[in-house]
């Protein structure tokens, strides 16, 4: 069968600038490094220029086993915006650490790649092979600071975890395979649809549990949540901003691929358990968040409630569901990365992490306490931001679709949520700077000052001028045989 390369253009230049970059690292010392780190934002610039040309192609590429069509774009632009957002506000922050910038630059482009074929697969051997990228690939980034007790179990708990998640969705996967021959995405879904008709439906829709299982570790769900506080709070933060954006997209990438495509036979059986699943995410998320006194912690079960707001869309199993999903998480892009973007910046110059640490920082540092402040209201959902908009769209999607009850809460826990973002922003404007505060520095590197740019504008930009995104979602919202 002929392979065509070509449509996975991408991917090639961001797995081969990663493996150029190892190679590079081994030969330049530690503290010579940060140029790699520029060789790995072109790379990521090269791969994002690949993508934008090759939108408009569909069809089936590398024998089958991946399909390029509007949704797949989509995942591609999303996940290599973030990857470059993470690379640019990042490299202070590694390079202060004293470890080695181009292995840091190389696992963060061949994770981003492993996510990119996740989206991509149209065969569950592919959507394994990047699944596994990804996830190995996270585990050594969660641990990356090998010097650092707290990473070192952050890298312990994901791999743990992480392993076994693994473990199931491979065993959710074999049971689709026995039940219908195949591992092609379209050919499970034929077979399924017979499957489903006879005495084996129990064994399918059991196999379906296991999948969404898996996936909803990915994702960091509700009851699979748990690694998510350790490994954001050990784990370099410019990785914990990777991790909410890029792997829990990834994850609900994968979910679209094989539960809406390849088991969309079984549609009517997981709405409603989608549905149950979000309003338990979101609201664990949310209230578990308000006596947080560590910000990466609070950042993580932030995380789990954006996770909870995005399944809302998820339950509907509508296009316009799909879209205000994909909606979501392209303005969720720019709003979290912003977040740990200048917590990154702010621990270059001897900020702690603790949120009391943050008492005063519109006085010492009104610059970065104002991006917080656009970041955090865009999570909460204010008018004129990008999260305003993006909730907006979820909550219509889930009323058209008959999940009413879900729309509400939604909104309640958006209000919820309020209470622990206020006291971020609370810290910031309305108490004193705590005695031996770090003096004010305004100064940011060149990169992370564009990064934390970008993040800030995308947020600003999609909430007033959400029109332009919208058509984008919906363009690619469309789920081949769904």
């Amino acid at each position: 069968m002929p392979v065509d390369f070509g449509s996975v253009g991408p991917e090639i230049v961001l797995a081969g600038t990663g493996m150029l970059l190892i190679l590079l690292s081994a030969f330049v010392a530690k503290e010579r490094q940060r140029p790699l780190a520029y060789v790995g934002i072109l790379g990521i610039l090269v791969a994002l220029a690949l993508s934008w040309a090759d939108s408009g192609a569909t069809g089936t590429a590398l024998a089958g086993m991946v399909r390029l069509d509007p949704i797949s774009t989509f995942f591609r632009v999303t996940f290599l915006a973030a990857a470059l957002v993470v690379a640019l506000t990042g490299l202070d922050f590694v390079q202060s650490r004293g470890v080695s910038v181009g292995e840091f630059y190389a696992l963060l482009l061949l994770a981003t790649t492993g996510a990119i074929l996740m989206a991509l697969a149209w065969d569950i051997v592919m959507l394994y092979i990047g699944l596994e990228l990804l996830s190995v690939l996270s585990y050594v980034l969660a641990g990356f600071f090998r010097e650092d007790p707290k990473s070192n179990e952050a890298g312990i708990k994901y791999f743990l975890n992480g392993a076994l998640a693994s473990a199931v969705l491979l065993f959710g996967l074999s049971m689709v395979y026995g039940l219908t021959g195949t591992t092609s995405i379209p050919g499970i879904a034929a077979g399924l649809g017979r499957a489903v008709q006879g005495p084996m439906a129990p064994v399918a829709l059991l196999a379906l549990g296991f999948i969404l299982g898996a996936l909803a570790f990915k994702v960091a769900a509700v009851p699979f949540h748990l690694w998510a506080p350790d490994t954001y709070e050990g784990a370099p933060t410019p990785f914990a901003g990777f991790l909410a954006a890029v792997s829990e997209g990834a994850g609900m990438a994968a979910i679209i691929r094989i539960v809406f495509t390849g088991m969309a036979p079984l549609s009517s059986s997981f709405g409603v358990w989608i549905a149950v699943l979000a309003a338990l995410t979101m609201t664990v998320g949310n209230v578990t968040a308000l006596w947080q006194t560590n910000f990466k912690r609070l950042m993580a079960y932030s995380s789990v409630a954006q996770v909870g707001y995005i399944l809302v869309g998820l339950a509907v199993v509508t296009r316009e569901g799909i879209s205000s999903v994909l909606f979501y998480l392209f303005a969720y892009l720019f709003m979290t990365l912003g977040v740990f973007a200048v917590i990154a910046a702010l621990s270059v110059q001897g900020q702690g992490e603790d949120i009391a640490d943050y008492a005063g920082l519109g006085q010492r540092n009104p610059w970065m306490a104002g991006l917080l402040t656009l970041f955090m209201a865009s999570l909460v959902g204010i008018p004129t931001t990008a999260g305003f908009m993006a909730k907006l769209g979820l909550i219509s999607a889930s009323v058209s679709g008959g999940y009413t009850w879900l729309a509400l809460f939604l909104a309640v826990n958006s209000a919820i949520s309020v209470g622990y973002y206020w006291n971020v922003v609370r810290n910031m404007w309305l108490r004193p700077s705590p005695e031996g505060a770090v003096p004010a520095r305004r100064a940011t590197s060149a990169a992370a000052g564009l990064g934390l740019a970008v993040a800030a504008v995308g947020v600003l930009v999609i909430g007033l001028l959400p029109n332009t995104f919208y058509v984008f979602a919906h363009w690619a919202s469309f789920i081949p045989g769904h």
